[in-house]
């Protein structure tokens, strides 16, 4: 009996540590530009995720668009660990060793893989499997390599703790590598950031000249920097390095190779061209707002009194709640009877038993409510002023959606929101503050300012609602990603007519 013939996605979505088992952020920026598109391209979603996840685990309901879903763990080195081992003829085994090494000590930092590199990769998937990554990592060979790179680059270090990192870089990256012979067929690979999702669309260029596209959110490497600052394991400096060093090189080679790079906004791509981007590759296009959803919760503010604000976030360290409640704390100093909603839910159990305890201890039980899971926009109706604490955004749904509202914001100074609060030389004005990460002093007194003064505050208000009108609306972004997604596709027609089976030029 024939097997049934794999449909082939219009796009392949691959998505690192988010989507669909987180709310916000990326992953609501990937259901929506996924169901933005429901009746014109299918989608693939491929999920690269840190632990085991099962379907009770999503927090989203895949759209009718999407033909195929697959997670995997990229934690997960049983397969190398019990290959079989491949058996090879001396000389045969000397020339891929020679590759390989090359491979590890140069490849991904120059930004290109020689024929000879693409050659063995494309071998390994096809032919060699596991096994040959397990053979070269406890091979005589291996441990030469690394023993080389140890002395040019680490010889003043401990021995010990660079070889089991080593090892553990090499399980990781060689995880993700094989995860090629899973991915779905698509005509386009997409996506929302680089490291390892972006390392397996750039491969699909790579290998199989089939387009990629990276759209990144954050900077990946300035994110993985302030993860391995945090980690226990890591208790030495080198061995941060070494791990910054292997993503530095990874994500340069992937700003070379990826057929489309697109960042949120124009912070981010001078932070890519810092990091090696080039700049003629980088496109900008920014979230968009479905602006119906919001016009109804437009109205007056502080009109009544006592005045309300909110955070729009889940309750995660990231989002950095306990400098809210800390600002909220002084705020009443000046507005005893303030009302104010922490509007999200409690993914981080510990952090929000945290947020708990703190308010108790500042007595501020009668001033902040918890609401959970809710309908955003039946406290945007409601809501005076909106805040923003993170430590690190890239272009917050939050307050694009308080600005479309007609919400005068205070933020941190984080990814987009100054282009969001004071526009790029649009001539409109502010439509908030921006203030330091981490200081609740200075969020309250910007907040105050606000709220001590309703024409002032409706006037922001107004800023902000023609800022978004102007330049954020979801049309931009739908009609923008159309056009990348329709002239990547043509190219894919174009690549696949001159090339060969084994995705070679003719």
């Amino acid at each position: 009996m024939k097997s049934k013939k794999e449909e082939i996605a219009d796009i392949c979505l691959i998505v690192e540590g988010s989507y669909p088992y987180v709310t916000g952020g990326v992953a609501s920026w990937v259901q929506r530009l996924i169901k933005t598109f429901e009746h014109e391209f299918t989608f693939s979603v491929v999920a690269l995720t840190a632990g085991d996840k099962t379907d009770e685990d999503m927090k989203y309901q895949l759209p009718s668009n999407v033909i195929s879903f697959k997670s995997f763990n990229i934690f997960d080195y049983e397969f190398i660990r019990n290959a079989r081992p491949v058996k090879l003829k001396k000389k045969k085994k000397q020339k891929i060793n020679a590759v390989i090494k090359e491979l590890m000590l140069k490849g991904f930092r120059t930004g290109r893989l020689t024929q000879d590199q693409k050659t063995l990769l494309v071998d390994i998937l096809n032919t060699y499997k596991e096994g040959l990554l397990k053979d070269f990592l406890i091979s005589h060979d291996g441990f030469k390599v690394l023993t080389e790179i140890y002395e040019e680059r680490h010889r003043e270090d401990g021995f010990l703790k660079y070889f089991y990192n080593w090892r553990n870089i090499h399980f990781v990256i060689w995880r993700i590598f094989m995860l090629l012979t899973e991915l779905p067929k698509a005509r386009i690979y997409h996506s929302p950031s680089t490291g390892f999702a972006g390392f397996l669309v750039c491969l699909m260029t790579e290998l199989y000249n089939i387009p990629s596209i990276i759209t990144e959110h954050g900077i990946y490497v300035q994110e993985r920097e302030m993860e391995l600052t945090s980690v226990s394991w890591l208790d030495e400096y080198y061995l941060i390095q070494m791990w910054l060093d292997f993503f530095k090189s990874l994500i340069y080679w992937e700003y070379q190779t990826v057929s489309s790079l697109i960042t949120l906004y124009y912070g981010n791509k001078a932070l890519q061209i810092e990091y090696g981007a080039p700049e003629e590759k980088i496109k900008v296009i920014p979230n968009g707002i479905n602006m119906e959803r919001f016009v109804p919760c437009r109205k007056e503010r502080l009109t009544s009194w006592p005045p309300k604000i909110g955070i729009v976030a889940r309750i995660d360290p990231v989002k950095d709640i306990k400098t809210f409640i800390e600002a909220v704390s002084i705020i009443k100093e000046k507005i005893p009877d303030i009302q104010a909603y922490i509007i999200g839910p409690a993914e981080d159990k510990e952090y929000h038993n945290d947020c708990l305890k703190l308010v108790n201890m500042l007595g501020l039980q009668k001033n902040i409510t918890f609401t959970g899971s809710v309908d955003v926009t039946k406290y945007y109706k409601e809501l005076d002023l909106v805040l923003l604490t993170s430590v690190k955004e890239a272009m917050p749904l939050a307050i694009m959606e308080a600005m479309a509202s007609g919400i005068p914001v205070v933020a941190t100074k984080v990814g987009a929101c100054e282009e969001l609060v004071f526009g790029l030389n649009d001539g409109l004005g502010q439509a908030g503050f921006v203030a330091t990460v981490m200081d609740a002093e200075d969020i309250a007194a910007n907040s105050l300012k606000i709220l001590t003064n309703k024409e002032f505050a409706n006037s922001l208000a107004q800023v902000g609602i023609k800022r978004i009108e102007s330049f954020y609306y979801e049309d931009i972004l739908q009609q923008s990603y159309r056009k990348e997604y329709i002239s990547l596709m043509e190219l894919n027609k174009v690549v696949k007519k001159n090339t060969n089976k084994d995705g070679n030029a003719i």
